[in-house]
């Protein structure tokens, strides 16, 4: 995250974009089991598009983020492989945190 970003308040993607939080969350728990419920979605919106955060694993200590312009949006290219490097990361994720709790 950069000096600007962390300078930016955050907020809820929901609350700034309803409709793109219900794709990507829809969209990871169809393609990859991930729900709602195992990652936090942040986003900051700027003048031309957002800034989007998806934090995930233990304590959400892992952070996927992309800007996406209005543009972008719109194509919907450029979100879906995020969504496909974001739902790669954070299964992994997942896995690996759950056999480090079920190791002896």
């Amino acid at each position: 995250m950069s000096e600007k970003t962390k300078k930016e308040k955050i907020n809820s993607l929901i609350s700034i974009s309803p409709k793109l939080y219900r794709y990507i969350t829809s969209e990871l728990q169809k393609r990859y089991h991930v729900h709602s419920y195992d990652l936090q979605a942040g986003a900051i919106k700027k003048e031309h598009g957002i800034h989007v955060f998806l934090r995930f694993g233990e304590r959400f200590s892992h952070e996927k983020e992309q800007f996406f312009s209005d543009e972008k949006l719109e194509d919907g290219k450029e979100l879906d492989a995020f969504i496909e490097e974001a739902g790669e990361a954070c299964k992994q994720v997942l896995i690996d945190d759950y056999f480090k709790r079920m190791t002896p």
